[in-house]
């Protein structure tokens, strides 16, 4: 994890190609590792176990984003699911007409602060899965967007939606 070249000045958009690349780098070995128990624990947890395989993926680099200054502006409350440390399920869409029951796509968002506490963008965070089993029809992927507030950012995912 050394390797990865976050600097506490950088951009959203330099932010966004380097946990890209640590994304594109690592999720199909997460999977790989792990796809057997989330495959068991599915008929039980459902769309939970995507959860838990993201628990597995993300942490890693959004404790470098953390070590360098990066955080969610996003103030956990008492009653929220937080996933992988940084994804407030409230701060997610997911909607059926996206996708069939064997393909479905959520679209988690986290609003970026510097250490100096500057809004400086969003993460839009798209996970592609299955209702029917547990599977990942596509990669995730990670969107930058240099809007903040919750209203821009909801248009922008529901923009994102319609252009698939």
């Amino acid at each position: 994890m050394s390797t990865l070249n976050i600097k506490p000045e950088m951009s959203i958009e330099e932010l966004g190609r380097v946990v890209s690349s640590y994304i594109k780098d690592h999720w199909e070995e997460v999977l790989a590792e792990n796809v057997e128990e989330l495959k068991k624990l599915f008929p039980e947890y459902e769309d939970a176990t995507y959860g838990m395989y993201l628990d597995k993926l993300i942490p890693p680099i959004w404790r470098e984003l953390e070590k360098n200054g990066f955080q969610s502006a996003e103030k956990t409350k008492e009653d929220d699911f937080v996933i992988a440390s940084c994804l407030h399920f409230r701060n997610s869409i997911e909607k059926a007409e996206w996708g069939t029951p064997d393909h479905e796509m959520r679209v988690f968002w986290i609003v970026i602060e510097n250490q100096q506490k500057n809004l400086i963008g969003t993460f839009l965070f798209e996970l592609s899965h299955s209702h029917v089993q547990f599977n990942l029809p596509a990669p995730p992927r990670l969107i930058t967007f240099e809007g903040t507030e919750r209203k821009e950012i909801t248009a922008q995912v529901l923009q994102l939606k319609e252009n698939v």
